[in-house]
């Protein structure tokens, strides 16, 4: 049913949404912070048109283009994106202006915001080296040209070694490819054994141990993602090294008001500037979710996969 405009709520149809890794865990993980029994609608994100406001919301109007910021408060209730309607309070509405498209708006919040919030806390340097996993991602990539806007050198770690020269083509510094090389040794390598200023992790499992130990002494390591499960395993020396393992999740963020306007002012302007750039791959009915799944999950698909509505 399509839900009543409470007082201060905001009624968005969802037009289109992609689909997102934290999409598929929230429903296929026990335990990941988004699942719940029962009910439940996955969709982290997504671009709408307002249908109808409640009582006492002036800043937006039936009929404009908005990207609801559904994690803050929808997700935990398992009330995403993937359905035809939302309703989400007034000040977490966003008016996308006419510069962005669709695609970009539907995308707008979860890697771009992830991409510069990690990289801003790791607060590094120019010239030194940030080292990521899932290098060949849509997040992976964002971070690679931000990174190199910003002066940030990108040590960047992949599965396939086909991936190589096509994230070199983009403007990584360097990539490792696990298949065949060891990451801390190569990164010893790389950066004439300072190791990486710090890193973003979003695999977990066996490789965080790498990760830690091709960071310096000192240095800061960002959890973000689960890809290979919820265990990880670290190296006691990288511990007594003072090297922190930390993890960096964006519904926290999303609940300090002041952060989510650093994020709306900044990378709408990233994007606008096509520092970081939304592009698409295949879009599908949302009665359609089930092969949209499928295609999200092929190796190489060649872009982010969509449901439209």
């Amino acid at each position: 049913p399509v839900p009543k405009a409470e007082p201060g709520q905001v009624v968005v149809r969802i037009i289109l949404r992609p689909l997102n890794p934290t999409d598929l865990l929230s429903y296929r993980l026990e335990g990941y912070a988004h699942a719940k029994p029962g009910s439940f609608t996955p969709g982290s994100e997504g671009v709408g048109i307002v249908h109808d406001v409640g009582e006492g919301v002036t800043a937006v109007v039936k009929g404009q283009r908005v990207v609801p910021f559904i994690e803050f408060e929808n997700i935990g209730k398992g009330e995403g994106t993937w359905q035809d309607y939302v309703s989400v309070r007034a000040d977490l509405v966003w008016v996308v202006p006419d510069s962005i498209s669709d695609v970009a708006a539907a995308q707008f919040v979860v890697n771009p915001w992830t991409v510069h919030g990690m990289l801003s806390d790791l607060k590094i340097p120019k010239g030194e080296y940030v080292l990521q996993t899932a290098a060949g991602s849509t997040l992976g990539r964002q971070l690679i040209k931000l990174a190199k806007h910003w002066g940030i050198k990108t040590i960047n770690v992949v599965r396939r070694k086909e991936q190589k020269a096509e994230l070199k083509a983009l403007g990584a510094d360097e990539v490792i490819s696990t298949s065949d090389e060891d990451v801390a040794t190569r990164v010893k390598e790389i950066t004439g054994g300072k190791l990486a200023y710090g890193a973003l992790d979003a695999v977990a499992g066996q490789l965080t141990k790498q990760v830690l130990a091709s960071v310096r002494d000192g240095g800061q390591v960002f959890i973000y993602g689960v890809l290979a499960g919820w265990e990880v395993t670290v190296g006691v020396g990288d511990l007594f090294r003072g090297v922190q393992l930390t993890p960096w999740y964006l519904i926290k963020e999303l609940t300090i008001p002041e952060r989510r306007r650093v994020f709306i002012s900044e990378v709408s302007k990233l994007i606008e500037d096509k520092i970081i750039e939304l592009s698409a791959g295949e879009t599908y009915d949302l009665a359609d979710f089930q092969l949209a799944i499928k295609k999200s999950e092929e190796v190489g698909r060649g872009g982010k996969v969509f449901l439209k509505s």
